[in-house]
């Protein structure tokens, strides 16, 4: 049977394999081994993912370290993986989904779409919450500083997809849609004077004018 992998890294980190909740890393640095393989999409070598991970011990006891992660990434998704005596990473035809790439994918295709707003909800509907909310790893510095940029990234992306949503709907006179939209950008920016703006008018707009006053 093909292995399905499923990747869900907005607003926390749930993985799936064919439909059902992965279990069985010996550590989150072992979860972490596969996200970083899964993200990047490339093979490297195993000084960069020891580094990556257990770059605050000695090097044998990294590369230790890391020889435990794989072996436990190879019995819990083996054919996803590739793996030789210099590198690791991700099988290129395993199927494999993850929720960063379909936003990514959406907001390419909002930018040639005739109408982009569909892509962009569907973008939008994506984004839960930011890349990897909530996950932490002990004495992993470099990998903090990749998932950081990560998330300043794709929140960046985020914000930016959902002013341009607000904006359509309001021109559409979408005001209900327009409100949802700002109020999840404000959720994720409270001090995003443009988007209390944008709120402001839908909730004028819709008849609210009460809650356009509270909001101002």
């Amino acid at each position: 049977m093909t292995t399905v992998l499923h990747l869900q890294l907005f607003g926390g980190l749930n993985i799936e394999q064919n439909g059902a909740p992965l279990s069985g890393f010996i550590s989150n640095k072992a979860a972490a081994l596969l996200v970083y393989l899964a993200v990047t999409r490339q093979r490297h070598h195993r000084e960069v993912l020891s580094g990556l991970l257990w770059g605050e011990m000695p090097d044998a006891d990294a590369r230790n370290n890391l020889r435990q992660a794989l072996s436990n990434l190879r019995k819990l998704v083996g054919e996803c993986l590739v793996i030789n005596r210099s590198a690791a990473g991700l099988n290129p035809n395993a199927p494999l989904l993850i929720d960063t790439e379909q936003f990514a994918s959406h907001l390419k295709a909002a930018d040639t779409a005739k109408d982009p707003v569909a892509e962009l909800q569907t973008a939008a509907s994506l984004y839960r919450g930011d890349f990897l909310a909530g996950f932490y790893l002990h004495n992993a510095p470099a990998f903090e500083e990749w998932m950081q940029g990560q998330r300043a990234r794709y929140r960046g992306l985020a914000l930016h997809t959902l002013h341009t949503l607000t904006n359509a709907h309001l021109h559409k006179r979408n005001y209900r849609q327009a409100i949802e939209t700002t109020t999840q950008l404000l959720n994720l920016d409270a001090w995003r004077e443009e988007a209390h703006r944008q709120l402001m008018l839908a909730l004028v707009y819709s008849g609210q004018r009460t809650a356009a006053l509270a909001q101002y």
